[in-house]
């Protein structure tokens, strides 16, 4: 630390160093005098100045070799005394700028080491900080001009090719210091840099786009160097004081005048057309790169141009504004608010307020004609730079971007550029092969996300980030624009068959609504309800009109082929994939666009639900899951905007509009094909029981369209049947009394409290009873209790049916009539819709008799002469049948069903008993393993007597071989411990020589002749049935 010293004592302590160092130049002396600077008083130091500066000037003149590190320690010495004095007299200034510059040699090849070049660097730095203002001056002469050019060139060249960051970084900051000094002569400035304009920008632009990894420092500090040479030269108020005609310099040599640039209008022109190239290579170099701070130098980089240099860099202008505009949706928000408050500062002053909107008006147009060639050619992150650009153009241009759309050139261009960007990529055929398994689903808000919504794919661009984008930008120009001619001018090209103007459409009618709008004023501006209402209403109109809503979305779709009028290409009977995909695609959009109506109006939408709600209900089945995903999705927008809980209670309210729809719909299923059944399928899957009052109307016109459409119509119908009786089983479900399935635990549970003795007793008197009165022995008040029949038996007036009934027995009694149907498909439909309306008639054997002695006749032939599909699922629905019919309909199975299922066992047990692994994915093994699951209930429903009995369990004896596939051999232990239900002696007696005889258990008993069979195939799975029958 220096201590208090004064004048004369410190000239006393500083002189011997001076001289010793004045006449030997050695690092040791150098080192001496720092040291004692260093414990001199800065205010004795700062009176010494000259006398201690010149021992060190003079160390630098001296000609001839000097030794290792001298000049570094001579160059840091005189770092250290002008950091903490200041430098006041300008001729020193002068002379000690020369004597640096000659520290360094001019030949570029002369190897230096990277220690002098640093100290050079922060001598020369200290020098210009130490100087103030008026000192200063002297330096930005013309006089000066060589010195500050070789200066200048020498720290250029440390900046651009040292391999030290540090070197660089002290080498920038010097120039900036040097090119920017804190001094009010701006004309002298801007004539003196003139000269050094070209080199200067043109090393500095060579840094920015060099080494990637050089560092965000040097890029920033390099940016701010270009900003401010340029606004030192180019400003306004410095080339406004240029003299009109070259000015003569008295006392400057003639190689220096001629070095001095005149700033005319030709110059100006000539160097702006030069900085535009250099201001490209910078905005292509920086807006892409990824530190924010780069990028918040660029900012600062256009203000300060805006600022200054308007009028002269007018050529300039829309590029340095193109830089704004796209770094108003930076990432950071540092440099997103930075851009935002220097465009908000220039639309707001003075004549660039005046000239924002032309130069704007002409960048955007110019935009739009070349942004489908840059979204073609460029990578992501360039796309989204070009997008963010063209945003903030209609950003900036807010209001005054209404009358800009009015030009039909502007506009011409602008939905030209829209369309061309957003067409789409129709080659994926994933979108046809994705198939609805049913007619309708479910539509609950959890199952949305799963639901089949196709990820939009464009020819352009795979980036989601870049439609949203697009869509922001499509919104800006509903909120902006005139709403009434962008939506006619799209819906135009909409009906020309431009699919993407959809998609337009949809974002300018949330854009109008302020949805996810932006406004650098700070407020936003909707559009009245009504005046949105009258916009959206024709909208809606043409895409549920027929032409646009009934298309054919995959092969087997059901939309009538007339009405496929997309795209015509090829055979009307068999469209082409990119055709089905074009369809799926428009009616995707199509949907959403009534999902964006939706949310635009909100509440406001309820008027509309009679124009929607039909159609959207009609496209929740469609067979496309592409299509349906999009409609349910659609659905729940529409219900959350109209203020419903849930899609549910959107269709439960909205029944009886539905239902009225639905009715007109199924008198007219010729022509429109599907529609009517699939609303009527969406409203029975998402509606409870209160539907009923409005279902049998419904019924009453949904029967006779089945009658009239016996083939492709009734495969419609028959899901909705099916659907419809399901729904009333499970709303009004009966008490059913049919026999549980047979369990291992259940057998095991039944024991008899009794013991043999008195089962016995019991038996054999139960059995003479009945003897006794079979022969007629019967006692006087056993005849009393029989009384004949009464001659006079009123009828008793039934009860109507429930509703629920009635509709359930209709509908049976019309699948009946599809049972010989020439379709199969048909035929197990019309099965499965009988299996289920067993359900709701269980409890009512007044309508179930008679329609099973309806039906027997027609079933009978499907179980014994159809395919095997059809008999697996007549098989099916026999079981059901016996098991709410039970003993009504014994006598016709055992005599017409149960000897071909028998037979059918035996003859296939042959051939499983020799099959291999791959049996088991065969019709033929599903058809066995049905059989041998439902004979058992179907024996125990029926109470089949001893002899039919041994005949069923024969058959499935033949299939406990070991050598039958597994899953047949434990199916056929299930159904023997099933008929033990009915008769387990017989069971038991059928199986018993597989084991060894039984002990007698009583001696007056005699023992029974008894014929045991050895291990065999069968001996492991009858063991098993007998171990559990013991328990019985």
């Amino acid at each position: 630390m220096a201590t208090k010293t004064y004048p004369h004592s410190a000239f006393e302590g500083l002189r011997p160093f001076c001289v010793q160092l004045t006449m030997e130049q050695t690092v040791q002396n150098v080192k001496n005098l720092r040291k004692q600077i260093s414990s001199t008083d800065e205010p004795a130091l700062q009176d010494l100045l000259d006398y201690v500066l010149f021992p060190l000037r003079f160390s630098i003149k001296t000609a001839g070799t000097k030794k290792p590190g001298l000049m570094e320690a001579v160059l840091e010495c005189i770092t250290h005394i002008l950091s903490i004095t200041r430098l006041k007299s300008p001729v020193v200034l002068q002379e000690m700028f020369s004597e640096l510059c000659s520290c360094i040699p001019a030949d570029p090849l002369q190897p230096v080491p990277e220690e002098l070049k640093l100290a050079l660097i922060l001598a020369m730095r200290s020098l210009l900080r130490s100087s103030g203002a008026d000192v200063l001056c002297v330096l930005y002469k013309p006089s000066m001009l060589p010195e500050m050019g070789f200066t200048i060139t020498l720290l250029l060249r440390f900046a651009e090719l040292e391999k030290s960051r540090e070197i660089r970084l002290e080498a920038l900051n010097c120039l900036e210091r040097l090119l920017a000094p804190d001094i009010k002569q701006v004309t002298s400035l801007g004539n003196l840099f003139a000269s050094f304009l070209p080199g200067v920008c043109t090393v500095l632009t060579r840094i920015i786009g060099g080494d990637p990894k050089q560092g965000y420092k040097i890029i920033s500090t390099v940016i701010r160097l270009w900003a401010g040479i340029v606004s030192i030269v180019m400003s306004d108020e410095s080339l406004a004081q240029v003299p009109e005609k070259k000015p003569v310099y008295p006392g400057l040599s003639g190689r220096v005048a001629e070095l001095m640039a005149y700033r005319d209008r030709t110059w100006v022109e000539h160097s702006v057309s030069r900085l535009l190239i250099h201001l490209e290579k910078i905005t292509e170099c920086c807006t892409a790169n990824p530190h924010w701070k780069v990028r918040l130098a660029l900012v600062d980089l256009t203000d300060l141009l805006l600022t200054r240099c308007w009028n002269s860099l007018g050529a300039a202008v829309g590029s340095l504004l193109q830089i704004l505009v796209s770094l108003m949706s930076d990432d950071t928000s540092e440099v997103k608010t930075r851009a935002r408050k220097v465009l908000q500062k220039v639309s707001t002053e003075g004549s660039a307020s005046r000239k924002l909107g032309d130069v704007l008006s002409e960048s955007l147009y110019s935009l739009a004609a070349t942004l489908p060639r840059l979204l073609s050619s460029q990578d992501d992150q360039g796309k989204l730079r070009t997008l963010a650009l063209f945003l903030g153009y209609l950003q900036l241009l807010g209001p005054r971007l209404k009358f800009i759309l009015h030009s039909p050139a502007h506009l011409q261009r602008l939905s030209s550029a829209l369309l061309q960007t957003l067409e789409l990529d129709l080659c994926s055929v994933k979108i046809v092969e994705k198939r609805l398994p049913c007619s309708a689903r479910n539509l609950r808000q959890q199952d949305l996300p799963h639901t089949g919504v196709q990820q939009k794919s464009f020819r352009f661009f795979r980036d989601p980030h870049i439609l949203s984008h697009i869509q922001q930008i499509c919104r800006l120009l509903g909120y902006y624009g005139d709403l009434n001619l962008l939506t006619d001018y799209f819906l135009s090209l909409y009906r020309a068959q431009r699919l993407p103007a959809v998609i337009v459409l949809n974002q300018l009618v949330l854009g109008a609504a302020g949805i996810d709008i932006e406004d650098l004023s700070g407020g936003i501006r909707v559009l009245e309800a009504i005046e949105l209402l009258d916009t959206i209403r024709p909208l809606l109109e043409e895409y549920t009109d027929p032409s646009n809503w009934y298309l054919l979305t995959c092969q087997d779709s059901v939309e009538l082929v007339d009405r496929f009028a997309l795209l015509r290409v090829g055979s009307p009977q068999k469209p082409a994939i990119s055709d089905m995909t074009a369809n799926s695609w428009k009616l995707c959009l199509q949907l959403e666009g009534i999902s964006c109506f939706a949310q635009a109006l909100g509440s406001n939408f309820r008027p509309l639900l009679i124009s929607a709600l039909y159609p959207l209900l009609e496209k929740a089945g469609d067979p496309s899951l592409m299509v349906s995903g999009s409609a349910m999705v659609a659905l729940d927008n529409v219900s959350q905007a109209c203020g419903y809980k849930d899609v549910n209670q959107l269709i439960e309210l909205n029944a009886d509009y539905l239902a009225s729809e639905v009715s007109v719909g199924l008198r007219r299923l010729r022509r429109r094909h599907g529609g009517a059944a699939r609303v009527l399928h969406a409203m029975l899957e998402n509606c409870g029981p209160s539907l009923l009052p409005l279902l049998y109307e419904l019924v009453q016109d949904l029967l006779p369209a089945l009658d009239q459409s016996q083939n492709e119509g009734a495969k419609i119908l028959f899901p909705v049947l099916n659907s419809l009786v399901n729904k009333l089983g499970r709303w009004f479900p009966s008490p059913r009394t049919g026999t549980p399935p047979v369990t291992d635990a259940s057998i095991q549970h039944q024991s008899h409290h009794e013991n043999l003795a008195e089962e016995m007793t019991l038996f054999l008197q139960d059995h003479i009873e009945q003897h006794r009165i079979a022969k007629g022995d019967l006692e006087e008040e056993e005849a009393a209790d029989v009384l004949p029949p009464s001659e006079d038996v009123t009828d008793v007036q039934k009860p109507p049916l429930p509703t629920h009934a009635q509709i359930t027995k209709e509908i049976a009694e019309r699948c009946t009539h599809f049972l010989s149907h020439n379709d199969a498909q048909l035929r197990i439909q019309a099965l499965d819709t009988l299996g289920l309306s067993l359900i709701p008639l269980h409890s009512r054997e007044d309508v179930l008799l008679p329609l099973a002695h309806k039906i027997w006749p027609c079933l009978v032939k499907r179980l014994v002469q159809d395919e095997p599909l059809v008999l697996l699922r007549a098989f099916q629905m026999l079981v059901s049948l016996a098991a709410s019919c039970k003993d009504f309909i014994r006598q016709r199975v055992c005599k017409d069903a149960l000897p071909a299922f028998l037979t059918s066992l035996r003859s296939q047990a042959l051939v499983s008993c020799h099959a291999g692994p791959v049996y088991s994915h065969t019709l033929g093994f599903k058809l066995q393993k049905a059989l041998l699951d439902g004979l058992g209930t179907l024996c125990v429903d029926l109470a089949l007597g001893d002899g039919d009995l041994l005949e069923v369990i024969d058959s499935c004896v033949l299939y406990l071989s070991a050598r039958q596939p597994k899953h047949l051999q434990e199916a056929a232990v299930r159904t023997l411990l099933s008929l033990s239900q009915l008769d387990p002696d017989i069971v038991w007696l059928h199986l018993c020589e597989w084991q060894s005889p039984p002990e007698v258990p009583h001696p007056s008993l005699v023992p029974l002749s008894w014929t045991v069979r050895s291990n065999d195939e069968y001996t492991q799975n009858v063991c098993k049935v007998l171990q559990k029958l013991q328990g019985l």
